[in-house]
């Protein structure tokens, strides 16, 4: 991957993170489809498309391009 910048690297982190806890309770669905999860879910799944979209806006930005000269 190219050389990113310190708020790209952090902004690809927050997606990790984010992605980490909205498959954690997808699990949970998984395990038991009865329990209270759907607002657990929505907020999960709004942290993640924040952070992909976070992610995709710092990446383009913050890629650093070797210095020409």
């Amino acid at each position: 991957m190219a050389n990113l910048s310190e708020k790209a690297r952090a902004a690809q982190q927050a997606l990790r993170d984010a992605s980490a806890k909205y498959q954690a309770v997808v699990d949970r669905v998984i395990e038991d489809p009865t329990g209270p999860f759907l607002k657990e879910l929505r907020d999960n799944e709004e942290r993640v498309a924040e952070a992909a979209a976070s992610w995709a806006l710092e990446y383009t930005e913050g890629v650093e391009r070797p210095a020409v000269g």
